[in-house]
């Protein structure tokens, strides 16, 4: 399939939601996992996916197909439980990422503002064709 690269933050998504609210033992089941816009925030613990614009590598002398990405991904948490909550959101997302292979090039930075703790992070790796998360 020539545009695998468009489909990664979804795949990205889908494994997140599985693994952290979905799964009969997930460890957040009231967890909303999405790619919404954040403005739009409606429920608790919210997990907000990102992917900021991929950089294009790996290019043979052809350069005729995508062979590679340089994937990165930004996660934002919400909870309107307590940092203590939210650190621990953060801490499953970064196993998760971990688990497919991505580099955190940004720890969670987690704040409390109006009694909702706020965490976000970053990650990134170099993503091929043939790839799978």
């Amino acid at each position: 399939m020539d545009d695998w690269f468009s489909q990664i933050e979804e795949a990205i998504l889908t494994q997140l939601d599985y693994m952290l609210a979905q799964r009969q033992d997930a460890p957040f089941p009231n967890l909303v996992v999405t790619s919404a816009n954040q403005n739009q925030l409606t429920a608790f613990p919210t997990m907000y996916v990102h992917e900021l614009e991929p950089i294009e590598t790996g290019n043979d002398l052809e350069n005729q197909t995508v062979n590679a990405v340089v994937e990165t991904i930004e996660i934002q948490c919400w909870t309107n439980e307590t940092e203590a909550e939210c650190r621990r959101l953060m801490a499953a997302a970064i196993v998760e990422m971990k688990r497919m292979r991505f580099t955190c090039t940004a720890f969670p930075n987690i704040q409390t503002d109006n009694k909702i703790a706020f965490g976000i992070a970053r990650f990134r790796r170099i993503i091929g064709s043939g790839d799978t998360l």
